[in-house]
């Protein structure tokens, strides 16, 4: 998937300058939406009751109304930033402030001392590439792209993790990494009950470590005077692999293909239009408190589709911008031995059943074979 046909000619300068913003009417449709879950996570607390939920306390109105939004923004986009979640702004900003330190004030040898194994540890810009190529929904591959213009370090809180060369760092990953996951089973109870399935449905599979559980610090370097390579982005098209993705971003950067009208569709520019015909990149814009929550690819398999993942992608800046950004990603999954298919009472599978960890196995190495 890409936002340039893989014919089309390429300047090296595609995607250099920022999206112009649309216009008022097209901004109305193509939305990312926004939802505030405050009301059911107060309810939770306030009844006593701690994950897995059985359901039995009746649902206040209000609850239902979160419930049923959290499933609209997920069946019409597959991506909502998600407000009243429960992650403290504190944990937020302590795990962003020492992860930038991290990239920002270490050396070249004390990041590279902290290369791990079995997809941790740091990488550095030209190691990461999210996607060689751009994806479809469908994993269809179409433009072919160099290096992401990023680098990361990804934290797997196992009690496994490297002690890192910024003090407070490990702690302020492992608290931030806790109080997602925490989130996560708020948000997997809410699927549920979108669905009219028993609220507890997925809390079984989510129990428990899990090597598909994993932080990562997606650090995008300045690009001020440095114009990005051929067909370059700071973070390639991609769906995500897992389940919930749950990031906290910092600054503008983050586009999302959505659904438009065909008016809408004629009138973008080739840079903006997603793989599918009608449809559109826009800015997931940073909202202060929320986090950005999309669905991956083994949550639509488990929804059989009802729930979307979703192709995004980070693009480069303004040149005149000088400064960095930094998101914390938590990827989220189940046990790796959890049985991977659409639930029964979602109606015929559309994909047949695997494992959660060979799911996610099968994508690697196809995206090392292209």
């Amino acid at each position: 998937m890409a936002a340039q046909s893989a014919g089309a000619a390429s300047s090296g300068h595609e995607f250099f300058h920022p999206v112009n913003a649309p216009s008022p009417r097209r901004q109305r449709e193509e939305k990312i939406p926004v939802v505030d879950i405050g009301l059911y996570v107060r309810w939770r607390e306030a009844v006593g009751k701690y994950w897995p939920h059985d359901g039995k306390p009746p649902l206040p109105e209000a609850c239902e109304q979160v419930v049923k939004k959290w499933g609209d923004a997920f069946r019409a986009c597959g991506f909502c930033q998600v407000l009243g979640h429960g992650v403290p702004d504190d944990v937020v900003a302590k795990a962003r402030e020492l992860g930038r330190a991290f990239f920002e004030t270490t050396t070249d040898a004390d990041r590279d001392a902290c290369a791990g194994d079995g997809g941790r540890g740091y990488k550095g810009v030209g190691a990461v590439a999210v996607a060689a190529s751009g994806v479809t929904v469908d994993g269809a591959s179409t433009v072919k792209r160099p290096p992401d213009y990023a680098s990361e370090f990804v934290f797997l809180g196992d009690g496994d993790d490297a002690a890192l060369p910024v003090p407070g760092l490990n702690d302020a990953l492992r608290d931030y990494f806790c109080a997602c996951r925490r989130a996560n089973e708020c948000f997997l109870e809410l699927t549920a009950r979108a669905l009219n399935l028993e609220p507890s449905t997925f809390a079984g599979d989510f129990e428990g470590e899990s090597w598909l559980n994993r932080l990562r610090l997606a650090y995008y370097p300045s690009q001020a005077g440095k114009p990005p390579g051929t067909r370059q982005l700071r973070y390639g098209e991609h769906t995500d692999w897992q389940c919930f993705t749950i990031v906290a971003q910092d600054k503008q950067g983050l586009e999302v293909e959505v659904p438009c009208s065909a008016e809408a569709y004629a009138e973008a520019s080739e840079d903006r239009r997603g793989s599918r015909e009608n449809s559109v990149f826009v800015p997931c814009t940073p909202i202060p408190g929320a986090l950005t929550v999309n669905a991956g690819d083994q949550i639509q398999i488990l929804t059989n589709g009802l729930f979307r993942s979703c192709v995004h992608r980070v693009a480069n800046p303004d040149p005149s911008d000088a400064t960095a950004r930094l998101s914390l990603v938590l990827f989220t999954g189940p046990r790796p031995d959890a049985r991977l298919a659409p639930l029964a009472a979602l109606g015929p599978p559309k994909w047949a059943p695997t494992t959660s960890g060979e799911h996610v196995r099968a994508k690697i190495a196809a995206a090392a074979a292209e």
